[in-house]
């Protein structure tokens, strides 16, 4: 008997990075060389058959495809609620939309959602158009994406498939195989663990700050993650802060830096500096927590 399954997956990415273009040659097996702006979203739906574990499955994905301009925050947000897999597109020949993946849109959905267990696919679209130098800056950025969001995924999807793809929308490179790989992430991904989320979880919640003197790296993330939170007020919007920095920040849970811890303070402040925290106050945490990352003795 076919199991028979329902899937909203958001489309994310700037304007003119091609996610309307990939969808109607996933969708439609075809492409328009025309550009038009997509205004608010469309839905698109596409029937994947899948075989998990000997389980034939008819997976219906309800692909939204998101405005794409920054600047419409309240209304994608809106429409994300709700989204239980991402595909996040930026354009290989423009850098700066490779950049806003993880400055822009992985904020975006993680505050959002409110969770890291969410299937993310990376894709680095118009192949077909780039140069060397493009591809190898893509490659660095789609590699990071995948160790600091995906969590192992790998282990779990056939091996053909990838969370990350460089895309032709004009070819068709990589498109089936991109929307076949969210197909399976949604079924895998609740095996894949996030440490760090444990981790940040523990500290928050239980109220690990008191430990005494603090001489390792990983005393004193503990430390700044928890006054953090203290600080935020809303321990469970500070958690969700936390973990999107922490993946931002590059940060090792089995064995953080301090380059990495650095990074995050600099994330975490400009965080409470949006929630207008009293200017003081904010200057007497970070010199609290540079203080205690000079004297790291390990």
């Amino acid at each position: 008997m076919v199991k028979k399954t329902v899937k909203k997956v958001v489309l994310l990415g700037e304007s003119a990075v091609g996610k309307t273009s990939l969808i109607k040659r996933f969708v439609h097996d075809e492409f328009a060389d025309d550009y038009i702006s997509t205004i608010g979203t469309k839905v698109s739906k596409k029937v994947i058959d899948m075989n998990v574990e000997g389980q034939e499955i008819q997976v219906n994905l309800m692909i939204w495809d998101m405005l794409g301009r920054e600047g419409y925050m309240s209304t994608q947000a809106r429409q994300i609620v709700g989204a239980q897999g991402v595909i996040i597109v930026g354009d290989i020949t423009r850098p700066e939309t490779m950049a806003n993946l993880e400055k822009y849109w992985i904020p975006l959905i993680l505050r959002t959602i409110g969770t890291v267990k969410l299937p993310f696919i990376f894709l680095g679209n118009k192949v077909d158009l780039a140069d060397d130098d493009s591809l190898m800056n893509t490659l660095d950025i789609m590699s990071e994406l995948e160790e600091r969001y995906n969590h192992g995924m790998k282990q779990y999807i056939p091996e053909h498939l990838n969370t990350w793809f460089l895309t032709s929308a004009k070819t068709g490179e990589k498109v089936e195989e991109s929307f076949e790989s969210m197909a399976n992430l949604l079924f895998y991904f609740d095996r894949a663990e996030d440490p760090f989320y444990t981790r940040i979880q523990d500290v928050i919640i239980k109220g690990l700050a008191d430990i005494g003197e603090r001489k390792t790296t990983i005393e004193v993330l503990d430390q700044i993650m928890f006054e953090f939170s203290e600080a935020y007020g809303n321990m469970q919007t500070a958690g969700k802060i936390i973990r999107e920095e922490v993946a931002r920040a590059g940060i090792d849970h089995n064995n953080p830096k301090k380059e990495g811890v650095l990074a995050l303070v600099d994330y975490l402040i400009d965080a409470l500096v949006e929630e207008q925290m009293d200017g003081e106050m904010l200057k007497e945490v970070k010199d609290r927590w540079l203080e205690a990352i000079e004297n790291i003795q390990d």
